[in-house]
């Protein structure tokens, strides 16, 4: 223990990292290297960066026009901040100017179909429209204000230096940068949000959007903390107010709390030690340790009090058997590829294995001090259970179990969205969807990864997929959709692009300078510009700043050039025709959503699995040790889970995979009670340390049914209802009372267990 609160002392004073990712609770990545890659490569690009949109309103509600020193006071209250690597250029990256030399080779649809006629017209509109500023010399029928206009336009637009977007309801001052650090890092999550907090206070009359990961990671945070206090801290003044109330004194209320305090130290310690890491949720989880780590503890203290003269090693066996079915309930989730769930459970366990160790080691050395109303709340505790047998109450039980059991099979029902587990306020998850409407991006977690032998290929590949896209979106089965070979075309569309030009310019351009009284002379000159047009490449794209939102599209670094398609929102028909695209080599469609949902789904299977051999595993165990009592040792725990399912069912709630979780723990913590009601049926002190044990965990665990964190929430209702069906299912697995009459005082230790009692 010394060692344990040495290493959490070094990790405190030196700030050891603390995740907040509620990321970590999910399945990793499954699939090849190529997916796995392209799903790094769209976190890398949009984990640190985070986007701010500003609209002053007027006395009506309105937008005004002009708000560009508001962003620039928001942009400097950010810098001040310290926390922002760069801002994007408040200037426009100017494409036209990257793509003037290429302008031949760059041809819009519509331009490809039109036949000399209109080309001449095209070009006389330019030549005569006041404004357009048309230049004969370089471009005389608009070709690269055409691409531009087709290919590259968007909703953001500068306006006095500044990046902007125009609405109907008004003008937005956009403020777009990228973070110095990780956006998971709690010291960067406070000062921009203290930033953009402050700068909300001065300036009420703005409307300000979010969007960005690390206000997404930052609200989780601030929650989880917020939970740490008020389900920790709520779980342990109700448990020390329950242990008050029944044992009456300090001092053994600080002998229950040694092992609390030992085991959360031993798993605290440990699991950063092993991790390099501690999540937050880990801890709100750990917190909730204090209600089964003191069962150890409840159990000596119980037998102690109402027993001073009885031998201990009637208790260990039980005491050992109950640690061990918990680690089975908890160790289980290791099977799991949850790196959070690992390190939850890693973090139970060892917090448990800490606890029993200062009860098996510490606390049989200190004295005791029994207090007359534990053993006066034990006797009348005693009382709620069966004086005589009751063949219609076990058969009303058996009935409530069937039903539960049919309703289940009938009725029972499983949702595993990642969504549901997304912890961000509804009003953040509005502003971030709001922004992605107004800046017309799609959502980063549905696209097509299509590979190639060669770039130029590559492109070729993708430029054969507008056809049915483009029917999509056209149709409104399709949202968006975007690629790099819709800025840059193959060098073979290029070619053809080039090959068309020429042949307007010799059937237009003639008809041009005549229609405009130009001397034909110039002809040559203009038809020498087509002579050496450069081929634009994917690399000069990307390496200029017009380039930069399309680098997250293009996989370079890997053994097969790859690129992505990013899609939008679709409906059945286009996720069937998109399944249809990836049937072919070198395509894979990935929806990110569907896939960790599978993955959800994939792994609540093979918890069941687990759960079933561990019942398996138990029973042999239980029927090997208590022979035709076994039943009445797994009546607890198999009877609330069957009840627990029978409600959601009921119900209509579908389960996730952390009910199934919670249901792991109901079983851990039943089959303590099953041991102990077995192990000493007749025992008041028994009763009182389960009762005192289910109570405790149910303020420990039950309490996480108010977490407003999703994975909480669905274990802590899970608790909730499981423990309490447990401590209502143990006076019928303790069975009749022997002597048929309450005790007053203490049981003797010595007294021969009668056969029913055995049976």
């Amino acid at each position: 223990m010394m060692i344990c609160a040495l290493v959490l002392a070094v990790n405190v004073l030196c700030d050891a990292p603390l995740d907040t990712r509620i990321t970590a609770l999910l399945p990793e990545s499954e699939g090849t290297e190529r997916l796995a890659h392209a799903d790094a490569r769209l976190g890398e690009t949009f984990e640190q960066r985070f986007m701010l949109l500003v609209a002053a309103q007027n006395d009506l509600g309105a937008a005004e026009p002009d708000n560009q020193q508001l962003v620039n006071q928001l942009q400097q209250q950010l810098a001040d901040s310290g926390v922002i690597d760069s801002f994007d250029s408040q200037t426009p990256p100017r494409p036209d100017q990257l793509l003037a030399s290429y302008r031949y080779r760059l041809l819009t649809d519509e331009l490809q179909q039109a036949d000399a006629e209109q080309w001449r017209q095209r070009g006389l509109s330019r030549l005569f429209t006041p404004g357009i500023g048309a230049s004969l010399a370089t471009d005389p029928f608009g070709l690269l204000d055409a691409w531009l206009g087709e290919r590259i336009s968007g909703p953001v637009t500068w306006h006095q230096g500044g990046l902007s977007i125009d609405t109907s309801g008004g003008r937005w001052g956009l403020v777009s940068a990228t973070l110095a650090g990780n956006p998971y890092d709690t010291s960067v999550q406070r000062a921009l949000t203290d930033s953009v907090a402050r700068f909300s206070d001065t300036h009420p009359e703005v409307q300000l959007l979010r969007a960005g990961l690390v206000f997404h990671a930052a609200a989780g945070a601030e929650q989880a903390k917020r939970e740490i206090t008020t389900i920790g801290l709520g779980s342990l003044l109700g448990i020390i107010a329950l242990l008050a109330l029944v044992f009456r004194r300090p001092v053994v209320l600080a002998t229950l709390l040694l092992p609390v305090a030992t085991g959360l130290v031993f798993a605290t310690a440990l699991t950063w030690l092993l991790f390099g890491s501690l999540n937050l949720i880990t801890l709100a989880f750990g917190a909730s340790l204090i209600g089964i780590s003191v069962d150890y503890a409840l159990h000596l203290q119980c037998t102690r009090q109402l027993h001073p003269e009885r031998p201990l090693s009637r208790l260990w066996p039980g005491l050992t058997l109950g640690l061990i079915s918990s680690l089975c309930a908890y160790l289980v989730q290791l099977a799991t590829p949850m790196p959070g769930l690992r390190q939850m459970a890693t973090f139970a366990a060892l917090g448990l294995i800490g606890a029993w160790l200062s009860v098996r080691l510490w606390l049989p050395l200190l004295p005791v001090h029994p207090h007359p109303a534990t053993g006066a709340i034990a006797m009348r505790l005693n009382h709620l259970r069966l004086k005589r047998p009751h063949p219609s109450l076990y058969l009303a039980a058996g009935l409530i179990l069937m039903a539960a059991i049919g309703v289940t099979i009938s009725q029972g029902s499983t949702r595993h969205d990642p969504r549901q587990l997304n912890p961000s306020p509804a009003s953040l998850v509005e502003q971030q969807q709001r922004v992605q409407a107004l800046l017309e991006q799609p959502a980063s977690f549905r696209y097509l990864l299509v590979s190639a032998d060669s770039s130029d290929r590559l492109l070729e590949r993708l430029e054969a997929l507008d056809a049915q896209l483009g029917k999509l979106e056209n149709d409104g089965h399709l949202s968006f959709y975007q690629h790099l070979a819709q800025a840059v075309p193959s060098a073979k569309t290029q070619q053809a692009n080039l090959d068309r030009v020429r042949q307007a310019y010799a059937e237009a351009l003639p008809r041009l300078l005549e229609s405009a009284k130009l001397p034909v002379e110039l002809m040559p000159k203009l038809m020498t510009k087509l002579d050496a047009v450069p081929t634009l490449t994917p690399e000069t794209w990307l390496t200029s700043r017009a380039g930069e939102s399309d680098r997250a599209l293009w996989l370079q670094n890997v053994d097969t050039p790859g690129a992505l398609v990013m899609i939008g929102d679709i409906d059945a028909t286009a996720a069937e025709a998109l399944n249809a695209l990836a049937q072919a080599p070198g395509v894979i469609y990935r929806d990110r959503v569907q896939s960790l949902s599978d993955q959800l789904a994939g792994l609540s299977s093979e918890i069941l699995q687990w759960l079933g051999l561990a019942l398996a595993l138990l029973a042999l165990t239980f029927g090997w040790r208590y022979r035709r009592r076994a039943w009445r040792v797994l009546l607890p725990p198999v009877g609330a889970v069957i009840i627990t399912l029978g409600i959601f069912a009921a119900s209509h709630t579908g389960l996730t995979l952390f009910h199934l979780l919670g249901l792991l723990l109901v079983l851990g913590i039943g089959l303590d009670a099953g041991i102990f009601s077995t192990e000493h049926p007749a025992d008041p002190a028994a009763w009182l340390a389960i009762s005192l044990s289910c109570a405790s965990s149910l303020l420990a665990f039950g309490l996480l049914a108010f977490s407003a964190t999703p994975a909480l929430h669905f274990l802590g209702t899970t608790c909730l209802i499981g423990l309490v069906a447990t401590w209502c299912l143990v006076p019928l697995s303790r069975g009749v009372d022997p002597n048929h009459r309450s005790h007053c005082g203490p049981v003797n230790s010595t007294r021969r267990p009668l056969q029913h009692e055995k049976e």
